[in-house]
Order: C-alpha cells, then structure tokens, then sequence
C-alpha cells in the first residue's frame, strides 16, 4: 500500500467486511455513520516544527524513523535537574541530555510513555505536576527539533491488581507476578474483585485478576472509561497548539479480558477508540446514545483538530501477526495512523507454543496485513514499537528493519536505554551492569542493589549502526524505494514523479540533503561510510 490511495478499493472491501459483520450489527452500523460524516482537520497555531498530517496519497511513514521510547517520572526533573539513577527502577530517568544525543544519532521522534495513575491519581483529580514534567520534556524535545509521541502506556492494565503471596498460591502452576511489569490504571480504576493475581506460563498477560479488571474497563464499569476518556481530554487540552507533539496514543496492548476477538475488537476496543476521537476532536460518530459501547461520545470542548491519532490494534494481532477485527472504518476525522507492534518470533504463536521458528510466521505477513488494516480505517500505518534482545540483532532487527524500509513504514524503537532485566537490556546502550552476567534490577536480587547508577553503558555499535540510518524524510509525488546499506553507509533512493517536486534525506544526526527531482525518473545516491561508535560517555 502507497497511503490511502483508492476510494474505491476501501469501498470493495468494505462491502465484504460489513458482510462478515452481519453477527455484530452494531459495529457495522458505528461504521457506516461514521462514513457519512465530514471532519477536517486543521493546522494549529505555527509552531518551530511543521504540523504532520494524514492526506489521501501519502502517510505517515514519510515522515518518522525508528526511535526511543521510554517513561516519565512525575518528579524526576525538579529545577531542570537529572535525578540520581539505579537499578531500583529498570528504565532510568530522561534527562535532557538524552534528546541530544537521540538527535546526534538522527533520531526525529520520541515515543514518551506516560502513565494513568499518574495523570489522575485520584479520581477527577488531574495532576497539573505531572503535565508539568511532560511539557518539560516536551520543550527539551523541541529546542532538539524532535517530535513527542504522547502514549498513555499501559502494561497489563494496573501495577494495582495486587500479588499472590509466592508461599500461598490458590492454582495449581500459578507464579506470583513482578508488579515492576505492571502499568497503567490507578487504584481506583482497578477491580481484580475476587480473583487471585498469579501469572501462568511467565507471561504477565495469562492472570486472572488481570483478565477481570481489564474487562471493567471494556465495560465501562462505575464510569472508568469515562473517567480515561475526561483525563486524556485534560491531556490534550494541554497541548492543542504545540506542534512539537506529533500526536497521542491511549492505549498500549490492549488485552480483551474475558472476551475475545473480534467481538473485543468491533465492539469493545475500536469503539472506544471512536469514543476518545469523538470527545476530543469534536467529530460527531458513533451513535447517540448512553448505554452500548458503540455509541459515540460527547463534544468535551477540546476541539484539537491539528494532531495525529494513533490507534493500536488489540494485543492478539502481536501474537498472531494476522488482523482480529473487521475492516469497517473507525472515525471521520482524517488524522488517523494505525499503530501496530512488531515481535514476530519473540511474542507470536510459534514462540509461545515453544517452537520458535526463524522463518514462520514471515515478517512481510505482519506489515503486509497491516497495509490493508490501514487502508480499511482511512488511516496511515506506524510500527509504535519493535526490538529485541541485542544478541538477536542479525536475525530480528536486521528483518524488521527491512520490511520497514521495504513497506516505506516508520516506527519508534523498544527501547532507548534500560538498567537492568531478567536478561540482557534490550536499550541502545548497554544496561548499567554492562556485560556482567547477572543484569537483574535491585528488586530481583536477594540483596538488593540500591547503590547510585550512571545513566547507561556503552553505546552498542553494531546497533547504532543499524538504527541511526540514513532515510528520506519526504519523498517526492509518485512511486519509490530506497534502500541503506549498513555495511558501507551507502544511501541509494530511485523513483518517478509526475513534476518537478523536492525529496529531503536525513543524513543520520549530520543534517540533511534536500534535492530537486523530476519530472520523470530519478536517483540519488549518497556515499557515507559508517558512523563511528560514541564509545561510553558514562562508564
């Protein structure tokens, strides 16, 4: 897929779909109201970095690279200052030094991970502290020219579902969970109800009380949804008029509980997401009324028509790399972007049944699907999240990234720098340990380590190499392909375009080439050998 390119292809597909949907007459009724609406969308006030949009034709993936991704303490950055670090916390802090050397390395986009139970830490309490630090970092990133992804981040829905006691579990199999790994919803979102909190087969995921307060949410139950829906409207009415903020992402990985796709998916998760779109936008979808899940919602008075919405499929496509929902569209509001994560063979189905393959499920399936997931919601395509184990580099990096470049698709990288794990730090440099063998963090030590930290390790080498790449950050009207060689540095980019137009290339933290090309075909070739390693600025 080249973007949304053909009405009448979505329309073709469309019909089928809402076929398929005859079981889930209010999904399809959702969608088709949602066609029959008209919301623009509109640039907000100018600001020092371009307003990013979604146009028939082109997409997002023009426009962002492979990139960080990390958390935000609500009181680390007090008077502009960089906490102390340790491995008490597995992500360190941001620091303000941090957006620089994301830019020396090319970076353009942050995904900034952020926190319900932070934002609302009690109920209809918004913490204007809080939003403080995110307009921080926020303004760091700007004085960098590096946009922020705000995502509402979620881990298994709630550090709060509580912990079997590990001397007392009810189920046979069951382990009691590492609430470090758990994220997102606070307390008083949060109703496990009856049910143990004991994970099974070491995945955070299979846990009842997970299941059942995850569920309360898709329910809306004692008005919680409502209550994310007012606090991500407090959230962006914060930052309406900044264009430093690319756009917003509320929720990650989202789970279905109790119930299953694409009943979670039709009538649970992209409503919701409908819902979020409606209160803040202003765009008038979904039905009118109170009590179904498909229904719309209220005009919250926030009118931030000017940023991106990114919507992330439910967590079962990760695992399976194939779509669980119907293709209906979502929304009539234009600036949508279909989030999707990529772990194939570290999350999918042939790991989890222990056969771990390197060759099925292919990677092209993931983005191939996706490619038409997008083009169904009217919406551009984003890989919010990949990454791996370093030592996995060759065989999983080495293929996202070539499906990334191959589909013309961009993305944000998990993760920028990490402390500590049960295993290697998946970061760009190198955990606080470095190479020891025991990389665990202070709480999974019987003695603990509270001792104070350094920001990182070393720069990984042969990861820079393979992230801080050269790329076009606009490409010209018409069919392309571009391709970077790591091994050599070497940039090559070819196409056609139908007039004379300008593609700009991104020199990997070394500026960038603006070039005019066309009418007709074109090439631009850059010769940059590879950049040398940074080396470790905090050993």
């Amino acid at each position: 897929m080249r973007g949304v390119r053909s009405a009448r292809r979505v329309l073709l597909w469309l019909v089928v779909g809402l076929a398929l949907a005859a079981g889930y007459p209010g999904a399809g009724l959702a969608s088709l109201d949602a066609l029959t609406q008209s919301t623009s969308s509109a640039p907000g006030r100018a600001g020092p970095l371009p307003w990013l949009h979604v146009e028939t034709g082109t997409d997002l993936r023009k426009e962002l690279t492979p990139q960080p991704h990390f958390p935000i303490d609500p009181g680390a950055y007090a008077n502009g200052a960089c906490p102390p670090n340790s491995t008490e916390i597995w992500i360190p802090p941001l620091c303000r030094n941090d957006l620089t050397e994301m830019r020396q390395l090319g970076f353009n986009v942050v995904r900034l991970a952020m926190s319900w139970s932070l934002l609302e830490p009690r109920r209809g309490e918004i913490s204007t502290t809080y939003l403080d630090r995110i307009a921080q970092v926020v303004g760091w990133a700007r004085e960098e020219r590096i946009y922020v992804l705000l995502d509402m981040h979620s881990n298994a829905y709630s550090r709060y579902i509580g912990s079997a006691d590990p001397a007392h579990l009810p189920l046979p199999g069951g382990q009691a969970p590492g609430l470090d790994n758990y994220d997102g919803a606070p307390a008083w979102a949060t109703f496990p109800d009856f049910l143990p909190s004991e994970k099974f087969r070491n995945q955070r995921e299979l846990n009842l009380a997970f299941w059942e307060a995850q569920t309360s949410f898709w329910l809306d139950r004692a008005g919680i949804q409502d209550e994310y829906i007012e606090a991500a409207a407090a959230l962006a009415r914060r930052f309406k008029d900044d264009s430093t903020v690319v756009g917003y992402s509320f929720y990650n990985e989202p789970w279905p509980g109790w119930s299953l796709p694409p009943y979670f998916d039709d009538l649970q998760l992209y409503p919701f997401y409908r819902r979020l779109i409606d209160a803040i936008t202003g765009a008038p979808d979904g039905l009118p009324c109170a009590a179904l899940a498909v229904c719309g919602h209220a005009d919250l008075g926030v009118h931030d028509r000017s940023h991106l919405f990114f919507v992330e499929t439910g967590l079962w496509r990760q695992i399976t790399d194939f779509p669980t929902h119907l293709p209906i569209p979502l929304s009539s509001y234009p600036n949508l972007v279909l989030s999707m994560h990529a772990y194939t063979h570290i999350y999918t189905l042939d790991v989890q049944l222990g056969h771990p393959s390197k060759t099925s499920p292919p990677y092209d399936q993931s983005y191939g699907w996706a490619e038409l997931e997008a083009r169904a919601l009217r919406a551009a395509l984003f890989v919010s999240e990949f990454g791996d184990d370093p030592g996995q580099d060759q065989d999983l990096l080495v293929n996202q990234l070539a499906e990334q470049e191959r589909h013309q698709v961009g993305s944000t990288f998990w993760v920028w720098k990490q402390n500590c794990g049960y295993k290697r730090p998946w970061g760009i440099y190198e955990g606080v340990y470095g190479t020891a063998s025991d990389q665990r963090c202070a709480y999974q030590r019987g003695t603990p380590d509270t001792a104070q930290q350094p920001q990182a390790g070393c720069l990984l080498a042969d990861r820079e190499r393979l992230l801080a790449r050269i790329w076009p950050s606009h490409l010209p009207p018409g069919p392309a392909s571009y391709h970077y060689d790591v091994a050599t540095g070497a940039f090559q980019l070819s196409g056609s375009t139908p007039a004379r137009s300008q593609a700009v290339i991104e020199l990997a933290g070394a500026g960038e080439l603006k070039a005019d090309v066309g009418p007709g075909q074109y090439q631009l070739v850059v010769a940059n050998g590879p950049r040398p390693p940074a080396g470790c600025p905090y050993a």
